[in-house]
């Protein structure tokens, strides 16, 4: 088994892999040290885990898991993710600016849906990296993320209510909560579509677009350019790292 761990904002998410492969085992935590510690505990009693890959954009949380990893899976090795392990991508952008999570998402939509390639990531922030033809990274977007937008609506305005994203069935809202529901749907949905179109001007037009992410089921379902939902990605991406 090869035990792969992403640590992000918001939520670190821990997968078992097989050796074909097949996720057997996943949890989801918010981020937190005791929630990692716990998760890890549980993890533990199994006995057949051979591998550990851990990716982070929290570094203080990093460290501490980190070291809690290599204390209780020794002797078996804990490679980080450029750390022990670097990203096999060409890069157009900034080395010392990009986060890991973004070009181990883009490293893996490449080898499974082939390139170009557009990752749409509905994370803490809304990321949009582009892989070309030649297997390049080219950069992307950066945008805030819709629970963030949505706290922030609530914690900025004296009247608007704290809201929570959940489908709907109508485009006009009939109630201040629907109204900022609605509004973050379909606004993000809107979004993304003019924005893949934007991309597939640079890219071409047989470029893939891959959905990941927290949110991305919900606002695929109001953008039909998010065609391939891939939830794993990261976590699928960590696991081929792991075999390069």
């Amino acid at each position: 088994m090869l035990l792969a761990i992403d640590i992000g904002n918001t939520n670190i998410d821990f997968a078992l892999f097989n050796k074909k492969g097949k996720i057997v085992k996943r949890y989801t935590k918010p981020t937190g040290f005791a929630n990692a510690a716990s998760t890890i505990a549980t993890i533990r009693k199994r006995t057949d885990i051979e591998k550990v890959i851990l990716a982070s954009v929290v570094p203080v949380m990093q460290k501490r898991i980190e070291k809690m990893l290599r204390n209780t899976f020794r002797p078996i090795r804990v490679s980080l993710v450029g750390k022990n392990i670097n990203v096999p991508l060409k890069s157009e952008y900034k080395k010392r600016e990009i986060g890991q999570d973004r070009l181990i998402t883009a490293f893996a939509a490449q080898a499974i849906y082939g390139k170009p390639v557009l990752i749409v990531d509905f994370g803490t922030a809304v990321t949009l990296d582009a892989i070309s033809k030649k297997g390049s990274y080219l950069g992307g977007l950066i945008l805030p993320g819709i629970k963030m937008s949505l706290e922030t609506l609530s914690e900025r305005t004296a009247l608007l209510p704290k809201t929570y994203l959940k489908k709907t069935n109508t485009f006009i809202g009939k109630n201040t909560e629907s109204s900022i529901r609605n509004g973050m749907i379909y606004g993000y949905a809107s979004l993304c579509e003019g924005l893949v179109k934007r991309f597939k001007k640079k890219l071409g037009k047989d470029m893939k677009v891959v959905a990941t992410g927290g949110d991305a089921t919900l606002i695929s379902k109001y953008s039909p350019s998010l065609r391939i939902l891939e939830p794993d990605l990261a976590l699928k991406g960590l696991y081929l790292l792991s075999n390069v």
